[in-house]
This record gives structure tokens, C-alpha cells and sequence, in this order.
């Protein structure tokens, strides 16, 4: 199975437990006599969320296995995505302004201007994007062993 798929499924995995968790927690008490919970086996479900955990434990194992050769690379593009929050973020207003409704009026400096701000981002942006490009690459090429592996691909 490719990667990409395999994180496809791990996602939808994910999904799937949360589900069976909520739907475990809000079934598991229920009014005596009531026909709609006779319909619905908790301990059904929780075997069904049970086995859908090991699953998950065993793709992302191999996921992580696979993504050995690219780690620095998926850990470096989220402090890029991080750093590009940040300076998002950061306050850029210089110059005079009134403070509130009143006539006070203060000066502000910054250290990094607004357009320097918005230059370091777009840089960033532009290294994030080539490393997940790499990432894409990688993740649609390479191979990875694992048993629940279907026929689909």
C-alpha cells in the first residue's frame, strides 16, 4: 500500500473510533424497557472500537516506519507552518495613534516592520511548500508492508 493511503485510512480510522467512543458513551446508559436499546449492543461496539485500535496502532506503526527517511523534513515544515503563525501574529503597528475614544495619543516603533514581516513570511511559505511538495512525492511513492492492506490501488 502507498503512503498516501495509508494516511488516508489512518484519518479515517480516527474518525471511525470517535465515533464508536460517542456512541459507546452515550448509549451505555439507557432507560429500562426501552426498544431502541435493545437495538444497540454496547459490548458489540466495544469490541468493534477495540479492534479498530489495534488497527490503527499497527498502521500508524507503519507509517512511522516508513516516514523514518523523511522526519526531519515533516518535523521541520511544522515549526515553518508554526513560525508562520507567529508572525502572522506579531504586532506591527508603528506610528502615531489614538488610544480609544480619547485624545490621548501614542507613538509606536516596531523592530520588524510590516513589510519586512509579510517578506519573511512569504519566504517561509515558499520553503514550506517545496518541503511539501517532498513530502507528497514521498508519501505517493513509497511502499509500505502492512497487513490490512486492500486490492484497491
Amino acid at each position: 500500500m502507498r503512503l498516501y493511503k495509508a494516511l488516508k485510512i489512518r484519518k479515517s480510522l480516527v474518525g471511525e473510533i470517535s465515533k464508536l467512543k460517542e456512541q459507546i458513551k452515550q448509549k451505555n446508559s439507557h432507560l429500562v424497557g426501552s426498544k431502541n436499546a435493545e437495538r444497540f449492543d454496547v459490548k458489540e461496539k466495544y469490541q468493534e472500537l477495540y479492534d479498530k485500535i489495534n488497527e490503527l496502532v499497527g498502521l500508524k506503526y507503519a507509517i512511522n516506519e516508513a516516514n523514518r527517511e523523511i522526519q526531519g523534513k515533516i518535523y521541520l515544515l511544522g515549526e515553518y507552518k508554526a513560525l508562520i503563525s507567529f508572525l502572522t501574529e506579531l504586532n506591527v503597528n508603528e506610528g502615531t495613534q489614538s488610544i480609544g475614544y480619547s485624545d490621548v495619543v501614542r507613538e509606536y516603533a516596531v523592530h520588524i516592520t510590516e513589510s519586512e514581516r509579510d517578506e519573511m513570511i512569504k519566504d517561509y511559505q515558499t520553503k514550506l511548500d517545496a518541503i511539501q511538495e517532498e513530502i507528497d512525492v514521498f508519501n505517493h511513492t513509497t511502499e509500505i508492508p502492512w497487513d490490512k492492506a486492500t486490492n484497491e490501488e
